[in-house]
């Protein structure tokens, strides 16, 4: 991983859920999906997805 992907991911994470959901979404727009990923791709990003939400979700209950 690249300093700059580091620093990257380093302020996502300091970010509220709710910037993190528009951050996703924007990514969505502009990244082009591929024709080459695979059954396991798609599940790691399913899993990746979820794991975000339980996080958030965690995060929202701790809150209150």
């Amino acid at each position: 991983m690249t300093a700059a992907v580091a620093q990257i991911l380093d302020e996502f994470q300091q970010l509220t859920p709710a910037e993190r959901v528009e951050v996703r979404r924007r990514i969505v727009e502009i990244v082009p999906m591929s024709d080459d990923l695979t059954d396991d791709d798609f599940g790691a990003l399913a899993a990746e997805s979820f794991r975000a939400l339980d996080e958030e979700e965690a995060e929202r209950a701790q809150a209150r």
